[in-house]
This record gives structure tokens, C-alpha cells and sequence, in this order.
């Protein structure tokens, strides 16, 4: 599928005033962004732009009916320097799987990786040299229908941008197994990477912080006795030499 991504430098990197070996997560972003509009029926204005904030419309229909999924993901430096992302085609097919249930159109996987690619070759720079850091990525779409009313919007922005970033969790996790509140259920839309689901999960984990544990270790809807995951990663266990995750 052709896609021609113009790309917009900026005239002042931030890149000088970053300390990088004292990096918070999720607090700095880099130098430029990917977009694209959704509009007729197909994907258009592909661009490169310098970060900036956006202006919505106050009926921007992802404020209000919940039609947005992201991504989360990171780039990391080879040995030798060179720019480094894993499984990224994995990553675009989890972002169209969350559009399918969120009734949202799928952004093409080819459309993905070139816009992705394209990025991180332009903000290389910020890739942390440090172990332990790396840039995080955020593919992220949302509805942009100025109209109040539910239904699937009919135009959709995507777009991408990155941070520099330290350790989510600098020291080992403390987990605490929900027995209330329940993140996925057979039929629900824990299968989505959906804003709305990490809304929800809010409560629970402060609840579980005010007891000293650092996130929560979520249960089966039903019986509250299996595993599916922890509240900010998956969950890995060593049971007779072999490594398992739900």
C-alpha cells in the first residue's frame, strides 16, 4: 500500500537539556510525532510533524463514548548502535485486534511498521544509552467525530510518539491477588487494549497501594482462582524448570 510520509523537522531539539542517566518514565518526550487522519473511508495526510499539543473539538467523540486503544512499546540500541525494536509486526497486529473490538478501523500493519520505522530512525538520538532505559513508543488512535450520540465515529486520528524513559518499577514488585474487582470477562473488552479498561483499574490498584503492595495480580471473573495478569505487565512463573505465563 503506498504511503508517502512528509516529514516536518523541528528548528530546536530539546535533546541537550535531557539528563540521561537520571531519566523519570513517562515524563519527557522526544523531538517529533507521526500522524494520520482517517476521513472518506481511508487513511490520509500521513506526516513526521515537531511534538506539539492538540486541539479538540469539546464533542470529540473519544471524550465521551470511550473509542480510543493504544500501543506501548520500546526501542533499545544493538551493541553496535543501531536502532532496535522487538516484534513490532506483533504489536501492529494487537493495535488492529483492539480496533476490531472497539469498532474502529484497522490502521494496515505495512502502514505501522513504515510509520514506526520512520520515527525511530528520525529520533534515534533519544534512545537512552543506559541499561535499563530505553524510548517508549505509543501508537495510539482515537474517534474524532464532533457529535454527541452513540455510534462508531467516521473519522479517526493515529498517532505516535515517544519518550525516553527509565525503569516503570525501580526496585521489585509488590503484588497483591484481586478478589473484588475484575478486569477481563468472557465477553467484555479486557482483549482490547482500550483506555477504558486501564480506567477501571485505577481503583483497585490504589486500593492495593494504601496496603502496601505496588499493583495488583488479576483473577479469572468467575472463580477468582487463575491467574491472567498483573495490573501494568504480564506475569511470568518458574514451575518445574519451565517458564509459564497465563
Amino acid at each position: 500500500m503506498d504511503m508517502d510520509i512528509r516529514i516536518t523537522k523541528t528548528n530546536s531539539s530539546r535533546i541537550d537539556g535531557v539528563d540521561f542517566d537520571n531519566l523519570p518514565f513517562g515524563r519527557l518526550f522526544s523531538d517529533h510525532m507521526f500522524m494520520a487522519e482517517y476521513k472518506d473511508g481511508q487513511w490520509q495526510n500521513f506526516r513526521i510533524e515537531p511534538f506539539k499539543n492538540f486541539s479538540l473539538h469539546p464533542a470529540t467523540m473519544a471524550l465521551h463514548y470511550g473509542q480510543e486503544i493504544f500501543e506501548g512499546m520500546k526501542a533499545t540500541k544493538t551493541l553496535d548502535g543501531k536502532p532496535y525494536l522487538f516484534r513490532p509486526e506483533m504489536h501492529a497486529k494487537r493495535l488492529n485486534k483492539s480496533a476490531a473490538r472497539m469498532c474502529m478501523p484497522e490502521f494496515p500493519e505495512e502502514m505501522f511498521l513504515k510509520a514506526l520505522h520512520t520515527l525511530i530512525d528520525l529520533d534515534q538520538g533519544w534512545i537512552p544509552p543506559r541499561e535499563g532505559s530505553a524510548l517508549y513508543i505509543r501508537p495510539t488512535m482515537i474517534a474524532t467525530d464532533e457529535f454527541i450520540g452513540v455510534k462508531p465515529s467516521d473519522s479517526y486520528l493515529f498517532f505516535i510518539f515517544t519518550c525516553p524513559v527509565g525503569p516503570y518499577y525501580p526496585k521489585p514488585v509488590k503484588l497483591l491477588a484481586e478478589t473484588k474487582y475484575v478486569r477481563a470477562v468472557l465477553g467484555g473488552t479486557g482483549e482490547a487494549k482500550a483506555a477504558g479498561n486501564y480506567a477501571g483499574a485505577l481503583l483497585p490498584a490504589k486500593l492495593a497501594q494504601e496496603k502496601g503492595y505496588d499493583q495488583v495480580l488479576w483473577l479469572d471473573a468467575r472463580e477468582f482462582k487463575y491467574i491472567q495478569e498483573s495490573g501494568t505487565m504480564n506475569i511470568f512463573f518458574v514451575i518445574d524448570n519451565k517458564v509459564i505465563t497465563p
